[in-house]
């Protein structure tokens, strides 16, 4: 199943701009959320999967587990601790970065021995974007990374990709090969169908994403692009 990532207009929210030690909620607790405007990605359940030891975090979240007693496992959250089965939920939502906000919404999965596995899915929104295409990716040792975010585009001629600055010009001929043309790429611009298309660059200062897509298919009024997106978060409010 294919997800779309959207820009968002519509919804008014309050969010500091710098994450110094604001709250997340492990329940129904109020927190701040992203204002103006912003765009979401989802990694889809149960896409994102980790398995836990005693004493480590969820990367990014304040979400530990402390350790198993009996056929119970505990975990703190933001704080505060809780006894929990298998099959129950792990969640939590907050500022993980500056301008950037998301929720985990995991569940605890069967474990007899060795590391606790803990799977679920991840929304991630991020405020005041702005696409600039870089040719490589800066070294980012201390980012919050997520993969497995799942796209799919469809952009008619003339059309940018939302959160890039890739734009579909339309098909063009070399010799007998037609190839469709992009523009907002730091390197090749002409792509046959099922070429891989990769477009890199900065949405925030501390925010950067690759786009690892596919020519699926094109014709003079429109291109569908199919991938995934990688996600790097730097100054991550929980390190």
């Amino acid at each position: 199943m294919m997800n779309r990532y959207k820009p968002f207009h519509i919804l008014v929210f309050v969010l500091l701009a710098a994450a110094c030690s604001l709250p997340g909620r492990s329940g129904s607790d109020a927190t701040p959320t992203p204002v103006g405007n912003f765009l979401t990605f989802s990694v889809i359940p149960p896409a994102y999967t980790t398995s836990m030891n005693p004493g480590d975090r969820i990367p990014g979240a304040p979400m530990e587990y402390v350790g198993q007693e009996g056929d119970t496992y505990r975990i703190r959250i933001d704080g505060q601790e809780a006894l929990k089965r298998v099959g129950d939920s792990f969640a939590w939502s907050g500022v993980i970065a500056p301008g950037v906000y998301a929720e985990f919404n995991l569940r605890l999965t069967s474990a007899l021995l060795g590391p606790l596995p803990v799977t679920g899915g991840v929304t991630l929104t991020i405020l005041d974007w702005q696409p600039v295409a870089t040719a490589v990716l800066p070294q980012l040792p201390d980012a919050l990374y997520f993969s497995n975010i799942l796209l799919d585009q469809n952009l008619a001629v003339g059309e940018t990709m939302p959160a890039a600055t890739l734009k579909y010009e339309g098909v063009v001929t070399e010799g007998s090969r037609r190839l469709a043309r992009f523009s907002g790429l730091t390197g090749l611009t002409d792509y046959a169908q099922g070429d891989s298309v990769t477009w890199m660059g900065q949405l925030r200062s501390n925010v950067y994403v690759r786009y690892n897509l596919r020519v699926i298919s094109f014709d003079e009024d429109n291109v569908l692009l199919g991938g995934t997106a990688e996600l790097w978060f730097a100054e991550p409010t929980y390190p």
